[in-house]
């Protein structure tokens, strides 16, 4: 192999990983709640990050809360948190694919995602192209959701 010949070994010590170099995994974030070892979905996705002890504001600087202008900005944001949320978990169990807690915890989030979601679209239209039924191609009515709609940008 190419790196057969190489004494080449990794110094681990720079990162505090659970589990290398006896750094121990803490117990109120590594138990059986994933609601203790993860944020809400609001809170993850204003943070962008969704574990509890990972958030490292830059400088002085901290993330600040969205308050949504209209109900449609309301609903349309109530979809990306819980988006932001799935993707997270998604990642999470990509490295965690035994952790049967935070598995059932995505299943409750994909669940409150699609309620999000039948709720914008009951009120505002589809979200995505595979989403409009009947006679009428309602995908191409204005404005989309990411578009300004009398002056409001949207999340």
């Amino acid at each position: 192999m190419l790196f057969d010949d190489n004494n080449i070994s990794l110094d681990l010590s720079l990162f505090n990983l659970p589990g290398v170099n006896g750094v121990q995994m803490n117990s109120n974030n590594y138990n059986n709640n994933p609601k203790n070892k993860f944020l809400s979905a609001k809170e993850g996705f204003l943070k962008g990050n969704s574990f509890k002890d990972e958030y490292k504001p830059y400088k002085n600087l901290t993330y600040m809360d969205i308050k949504p202008k209209s109900d449609r900005e309301a609903k349309l944001y109530n979809v990306m948190q819980y988006a932001f949320a799935i993707t997270d978990m998604n990642l999470y169990l990509d490295t965690h694919p035994d952790d049967k807690n935070v598995l059932r915890y995505l299943e409750e989030l994909i669940n409150e995602e699609m309620e999000a979601k039948k709720e914008y679209m009951k009120s505002y239209g589809p979200l995505m192209v595979n989403k409009t039924k009947g006679d009428e191609f309602k995908w191409i009515d204005s404005p989309w959701s990411w578009e300004s709609f009398r002056g409001d940008i949207y999340v």
